[in-house]
């Protein structure tokens, strides 16, 4: 018996060992293979020249356009974690309004903070600081795309009093009901090709030591979304708008969603809390082509309000500010001109 238990625990240590020598062989060809030079940009917090918004105690990547006494107009970009590079075409309302953008906390060219500064909450009171700095005493307007339009709408159930004109542009789901309803797969693609595509980019990552030390996740996760989610697009084919931003923020996407979605072990999530108390029509924006949260999504979405009106942007995907422009800025100036 022993001489079997000997025989056992000497094949098991030797296929142990063959494993570890099999993983550092692999690791080591995919590193000596993906030798290159990677990079992501800088934040405010390396490179001066970046136009900085201060507020909150915090400085953000962000700029103004247009008149500072003509009526404000924020804009709130998507993600959790991606910037407002897509959004740029709201440039164009500079001729009526005072338009500010800015990076999230954590985000785009924002300087990088620790997963314990960011949360759902430190997203709203981060809005709520850029609201103040530019109201004026007045109410402003909101323009928020996905994710940001999804924290706009949260932002009107607890401060409907600041805000005048809404306009959210393909929200996500305002809570977990409307989530399981829409069938979208979260989480990883596990599709052999992907893995494949992801592994690379990992192994890519691995190469960026600068110029900060969330370089390298934010490198991973820019790429490999680059990938994801064809089916928000016409025809399932991601086009160049669709991965139009600076930089990710792979810590701030995942601490913002874990704070805003987890309760214990269960995905639970609710932001519809006090939409009714705000008393005027907000614009709802869906994409053509998207087949998760476009069309059918946004009037679901509609029900929460005490008056909501729908536009589709034809021949769009989800990106619609950067796809089809042209129709987006004049859907949103109709609406803000009739209200």
């Amino acid at each position: 018996m022993k001489k079997i238990n000997w025989f056992i625990q000497n094949r098991l240590l030797r296929v142990a060992a063959s494993l570890i020598v099999f993983s550092l062989a692999l690791f080591t060809l995919g590193w000596l293979l993906t030798i290159g030079d990677y990079s992501v940009p800088t934040t405010v917090a390396d490179d001066p020249n970046l136009p900085v918004i201060v507020a909150n105690g915090y400085r953000f990547h962000g700029e103004t356009f247009g008149n500072p006494d003509a009526p404000p107009l924020i804009v709130v970009h998507g993600g959790p974690g991606w910037d407002y590079r897509s959004l740029l075409p709201l440039q164009a309302l500079a001729d009526a309004f005072h338009v500010i953008f800015y990076d999230q906390r954590g985000s785009g060219l924002s300087s990088r903070v620790a997963a314990e500064e960011l949360s759902l909450e430190s997203a709203l009171a981060d809005l709520d600081a850029i609201v103040e700095k530019y109201r004026r005493g007045n109410r402003v307007d909101l323009v928020g795309h996905s994710w940001g339009a999804m924290l706009v709408a949260a932002y009107l159930g607890r401060k409907p009093d600041k805000v005048d004109h809404a306009v959210l542009a393909e929200p996500g789901f305002f809570n977990t009901e409307l989530l399981e309803r829409s069938g979208l797969r979260m989480g990883p693609l596990w599709e052999a090709d992907y893995l494949l595509f992801a592994a690379i980019k990992w192994f890519e990552s691995l190469h960026i030591d600068s110029p900060d030390d969330q370089a390298a996740a934010d490198y991973f996760l820019a790429e490999v979304a680059s990938r994801a989610n064809p089916e928000y697009y016409c025809d399932g084919v991601i086009p160049a708008a669709g991965t139009l931003r600076w930089r990710a923020g792979a810590t701030a996407m995942k601490a913002v969603l874990t704070s805003a979605a987890n309760t214990g072990e269960a995905l639970e999530f609710d932001i519809t809390a006090g939409l009714k108390h705000y008393p005027r029509p907000v614009l709802l924006l869906a994409s053509e082509c998207n087949h998760f949260i476009g069309v059918e999504q946004q009037r679901r979405h509609a029900k929460y309000f005490n008056a909501a009106e729908l536009a589709i942007i034809k021949g769009s995907g989800h990106m619609l500010f950067a796809e089809q422009p042209e129709a987006s800025l004049a859907t949103v100036r109709r609406y803000l001109r009739n209200h």
